[in-house]
């Protein structure tokens, strides 16, 4: 899949916010509620990619997602994700799953984090390959890092990179041979959560 990188104004719009975060971290600003116990929802707007391939707005991926923060630094989150349509020189499939990772989280003011993530993606997609069609389905690992910022107590607003790793063997290609697709889908979010 060969893409030119481009932006939406959407993704511009949140990475500015991201930007402004940083450069304003170590400000005065709202106590980051991450020091403490507490529960959170929240949703992502982001581009996805293929391993060779390019960030493309054409290729939008969502989430939601739920979480528990247990203290400052370790906490754990439960999320839906939907890739959409994703085409590459084989066919094309219909990606969406559920994950469970654990967050490590690095405090670096009362208003600005860096965090890591990891944790287990279980995976369905509907899969069409020269006019034939199949599901697959599965679980894979993946791992993320991304940084936060605090606009209230209650409000957070986060910039993610992540990279989810989804094996489909050659028997669960419709009508074909061995493709064993050996991959990995690189995502780039924008995204805010609500603190409880």
């Amino acid at each position: 899949m060969t893409h030119n990188v481009k932006t939406t104004p959407g993704l511009k719009v949140g990475l500015g916010v991201i930007a402004a975060g940083v450069l304003a971290g170590t400000a005065s600003g709202p106590a980051l509620a991450a020091g403490d116990s507490h529960l959170y929802i929240g949703g992502s707007y982001g581009l996805y990619k293929d391993r060779n391939g390019d960030f493309d707005e054409d290729d939008n991926f969502k989430e939601i997602f739920v979480g528990a923060q247990f203290n400052p630094v370790l906490g754990l989150e439960a999320s839906y994700l939907d890739f959409g349509e994703f085409s590459g020189a084989l066919g094309s499939s219909d990606i969406d799953g559920y994950d469970l990772a654990l967050v490590a989280r690095l405090p670096l003011t009362e208003s600005f984090s860096i965090y890591a993530k990891g944790g287990q993606l279980f995976w369905d997609a509907d899969i069409r390959v020269a006019g034939f069609k199949d599901s697959a389905d599965g679980d894979d690992p993946f791992v993320g890092v991304g940084a936060d910022f605090a606009i209230t107590d209650n409000l957070v607003v986060a910039l993610e990179y992540d990279r989810y790793r989804i094996d489909i063997e050659d028997n669960q290609f419709p009508g074909t041979g061995s493709q064993d697709w050996d991959g990995d889908m690189d995502t780039m979010k924008i995204g805010a959560r609500l603190l409880f």
